[in-house]
């Protein structure tokens, strides 16, 4: 029995990851189209508005999506599940209406003037895309799959129409943000939609639920706060250093693999609840072999891809945005070094186990020694500077979380957490068959032909050999 439950669950989550995959390469084709269609000034200042989307809205949507599950199981979970959603409309407002007072100030501080400008366009998303964070989890909470696909890929290809709608009519930034927020209003609305299909409360009886609520959901928010403004602190120093062609550089190289996150997190979606029952029970090795076993195989996917691209960079640059951006590279080279520290949602783990206050002082502390070090790097040797400093305080805080995962599983080593052997062993073979496949592909003139057929040849290898061998 235990087992056919724990299926579902890996089933429910493999759902999740593709709708969520979806949505991804959906917003990569679109910063790869805009990227060649808009200048760098253009694409700077478009970047610089989902900066300031990314700087908030993924920690509140981990808060309170965690918060619709949670209290989604409760007996008055209709009147929780409301009280959350009028709660995210209410700061949806509250956020908009702060940035548009401060968007003189904004502006500056990112050397670009247009941003005022520009503001009223990207407003309404802002506005409507905070309440509409929890359809995704209503959908889970209510087993409606299927729609959670389907809204998904509506809002993707929506979002796609949009930019190509402005390239055939030769509109700018102002067009396409007006069309992501005509998407999002229809998302805040559908959201409306299903709260009340579901759950049918009225308002004026959900606000007593509101304290409890923000009870939970503020350690989350604390702790990933801190972990999402150190994710971007770096450009942020940049936008302050730099002009905003050399922000755009920069940008396009600061990127993280977007389906990494997702490998992890769909894992930590499985493990979190098995975590949480083993610990509660006592059951301690159990978990350190739970957690060994994760490592194993995402081992097998994340280390190859790091390997891989560390050889052939400046290829995957030219493919996804064009000659423009190869200044970019070096960029890219030093955030592929966040991939080895990705085998683990390490956050996901401290909380699984109830080191929720450890979770946040080390995301605290990781904030101000990537600032520290980002202020320092940037004076010191440039461009490159802030980019090394957010990955050196990113191993540093991996080995704090995973000394504290360790201690309290009794103070076992890090070595029985983590399989060193076998991932060193997939570094080396993956490491030596990228350089051999490096070696080939220099007789190869195109680079496009070259990165195709080289990145062919390395994932049959991996298929054929690695996978096989660490089955």
């Amino acid at each position: 029995m235990d087992k056919l439950k724990n299926l579902t669950v890996v089933r429910k989550a493999g759902f999740v990851s593709l709708s969520r995959l979806i949505n991804l390469l959906g917003l990569l084709l679109i910063t790869i189209i805009l990227a060649r269609y808009l200048s760098k000034p253009e694409f700077a200042s478009y970047d610089q508005f989902w900066l300031i989307y990314n700087t908030f809205f993924p920690v509140l949507s981990f808060a309170f999506t965690s918060s619709v599950y949670f209290f989604g199981t409760k007996e008055n979970a209709g009147k929780y599940i409301t009280a959350i959603f009028l709660f995210l409309s209410l700061a949806g407002f509250v956020l908009t209406f702060s940035i548009f007072l401060l968007r003189s100030e904004i502006a500056k501080l990112f050397n670009n003037p247009q941003f005022d400008k520009d503001f009223l366009k990207f407003a309404p998303f802002l506005l409507f895309s905070l309440p509409s964070l929890m359809l995704d989890a209503i959908m889970v909470l209510k087993n409606e799959f299927k729609k959670l696909f389907i809204v998904t890929n509506f809002t993707v290809l929506a979002y796609v129409g949009v930019v190509a709608l402005a390239i055939i009519l030769g509109q700018k930034i102002p067009f396409i943000f007006a069309g992501f927020s005509l998407v999002s209003l229809l998302r805040f609305i559908y959201t409306w939609h299903l709260v009340k299909k579901f759950f049918n409360e009225k308002l004026n009886t959900t606000l007593q639920y509101l304290k409890e609520i923000l009870l939970y959901t503020a350690p989350l928010i604390v702790g990933h706060i801190s972990a999402l403004i150190s994710r971007q602190v770096d450009k942020y120093i940049i936008a302050n250093n730099f002009p905003s062609e050399l922000y755009a550089t920069y940008t396009i190289g600061a990127k993280e693999l977007p389906i990494i996150p997702l490998i992890t997190s769909s894992f930590a979606s499985v493990i979190f609840p098995e975590i949480s029952k083993l610990y509660s029970t006592g059951r301690k090795s159990e978990i350190v072999s739970l957690i060994k076993d994760v490592v194993k195989s995402t081992s097998l996917i994340i280390i190859p891809i790091f390997s891989f691209l560390i050889f052939f960079s400046q290829e995957f640059i030219l493919i996804l945005f064009s000659k423009k951006y190869l200044e970019s590279t070096a960029i890219f080279r030093i955030y592929l070094f966040f991939l080895p520290v990705r085998l683990l949602v390490y956050s996901s783990i401290l909380s699984a186990l109830g080191k929720q206050k450890i979770y946040m002082l080390i995301s605290f502390l990781d904030l101000v020694l990537n600032l520290t070090l980002g202020a320092i790097l940037v004076k010191a040797i440039g461009l490159l500077g802030p980019a090394i400093a957010v990955v050196i305080s990113t191993y540093i805080e991996a080995f704090a979380m995973l000394f504290f995962i360790s201690k309290a599983l009794g103070k076992v080593s890090l070595l029985k957490i983590l399989p060193v052997k076998l991932m060193i062993s997939i570094f080396a073979f993956s490491l030596s068959t990228s350089f051999l496949c490096y070696l080939l592909g220099s007789s190869v003139e195109n680079a496009i032909f070259r990165f195709i057929l080289m990145g062919g040849l390395f994932s049959l290898i991996h298929l054929l050999v690695v996978v096989k061998f660490y089955k």
